[in-house]
């Protein structure tokens, strides 16, 4: 008797078409998009200015709880307001939502461009636990300690909105680019400056109902190719919030609500890792209430390393560029640049986090900050008892091997350009069914 051929089952690929919200016609995008809560933690006056030139108008800066005011007195008061808002937004008919679909989107910055697609992620393929290898995989250490916050403002949220960048492993960049190929030749269904002067974006919505077919078999072509198909390249801390208050949620709802509810699922925005718009960058150190010449002897002391002192920011810069295992320390008078000569990692931003949490330890007044770009850096650098860690990039294409080797690498390894390039609030979804 001859045997029925068994059918091969579809691969996970961890993406579903999410209903998105954009604001209606008559809302001033310029004011609606703001950049992600985490930019310009150790710059308020940033924040102030924002809310200063936005004011009233309909914005997501009202929806967001910028970073630099974490732990301030008012903090339930502000997720109360963030919560209200939101409700407003949809009560007033401010968001309107699409059919089920993805947004195309294109972002100049004042440095390059790059494209991306707006789509959703199944959190069920993701998890951020130490030793798990999911389909979709964190690229730093998740600090639980940041998550509660973050969870109190999604537990209570009717909508996100996603600052997340995540990186496809797609060495031809064929996904997102058939796409824009395909879907781009219309008039775009927002184009708008971003504040900040930090560049434009422009965004393309497309029906599931043309996508569907041709981005799932686009999928499953690069999957075939590789172990696991994202990696997070910014707003790790947002995604394992969203993973950890969907575990909190699903342990109350039916298996049938759990394989459809939308919190489920999570908005983000896909980009190729190797698009020629995705430039890696260091995420530099900022150590407060920290003398430099204690924190050189501590490294003399205990690490085995070359100290050197430097003329200028520049050689400063050029000197770390040119050896992997070579930092900078910036300080109010003095420059010096340190090499690690026997690192005891394969990145040089771990050896570096082993070395400031060792010297930590025992100066627990000690605060890190963490800084996007090489003059937010120095200009930070403005009083006493403050020293700067100068770090290079890492390279991108050691990212997926190092994720797959390793797990994850330490917080804040890497940057995706600059901090004006982070992405801006402007796409959102409903996570809750009221």
């Amino acid at each position: 008797m001859e045997k029925t051929p068994t059918q091969t089952p579809e691969p996970i690929i961890g993406i579903a078409f999410p209903r998105i919200l954009l604001p209606r016609p008559d809302v001033d995008l310029h004011k609606w998009a703001v950049i992600a809560c985490d930019q310009f933690t150790s710059q308020p006056e940033v924040w102030k200015a924002l809310e200063r030139s936005i004011g009233d108008s309909p914005s997501t800066l009202h929806c967001i709880y910028p970073e630099c005011y974490l732990g301030s007195p008012d903090e339930e008061e502000r997720i109360n307001r963030i919560h209200q808002k939101m409700r407003e937004y949809l009560d007033r008919g401010i968001l309107r939502e699409t059919e089920p679909g993805v947004v195309l989107v294109e972002r100049a910055t004042p440095y390059t461009r790059r494209r991306g697609m707006v789509i959703a992620l199944d959190l069920e393929q993701y998890d951020y636990r130490t030793g798990t290898k999911p389909l979709i995989r964190p690229t730093e250490q998740t600090v639980l300690e940041r998550l509660p916050p973050r969870v109190k403002i999604r537990r209570g949220a009717q909508i996100e909105f996603p600052h997340t960048l995540v990186l496809l492993n797609d060495s031809h960049t064929q996904v997102v680019d058939t796409l824009f190929e395909l879907f781009t030749h219309t008039l775009p269904t927002y184009d708008v400056d971003l504040l900040l002067e930090a560049g434009r974006v422009r965004g393309w919505f497309v029906p599931e109902t043309k996508a569907k077919n041709i981005l799932e078999g686009l999928i499953r072509q690069t999957l075939e190719h590789n172990s696991f198909l994202y990696a997070v390249g910014d707003g790790n801390h947002s995604l394992a919030s969203a993973k950890s208050f969907w575990e909190e949620l699903k342990l109350q709802l039916p298996p049938q609500q759990q394989a459809t509810h939308p919190a489920r699922y999570t908005l983000v925005e896909l980009v190729s890792l190797f698009h020629t718009g995705i430039q890696f960058h260091p995420i530099h150190r900022i150590l407060y209430h920290v003398e430099p010449s204690q924190f050189l002897e501590f490294l003399r002391a205990y690490f085995p390393v070359n100290i050197q002192t430097a003329r200028s920011f520049s050689e400063l810069k050029n000197k770390v560029a040119e050896h992997p295992f070579l930092i900078g320390l910036v300080g109010q008078e003095k420059l010096h640049t340190v090499q690690f000569i026997e690192p005891a990692a394969p990145t040089v931003v771990e050896v570096v986090q082993m070395a400031v949490e060792s010297y930590r330890s025992s100066r627990p007044d000690i605060r890190v900050d963490y800084i996007h770009g090489d003059e937010s850096l120095r200009s930070l650098i403005l009083e006493q008892n403050t020293l700067g860690i100068y770090l290079p990039g890492l390279p991108r294409e050691q990212l997926f091997p190092l994720i797959e080797a390793q797990g994850v690498l330490p917080r804040k390894a890497f940057s995706i350009g600059e901090a004006v390039e982070k992405r801006f609030y402007l796409e959102g979804r409903k996570i809750s069914i009221f």
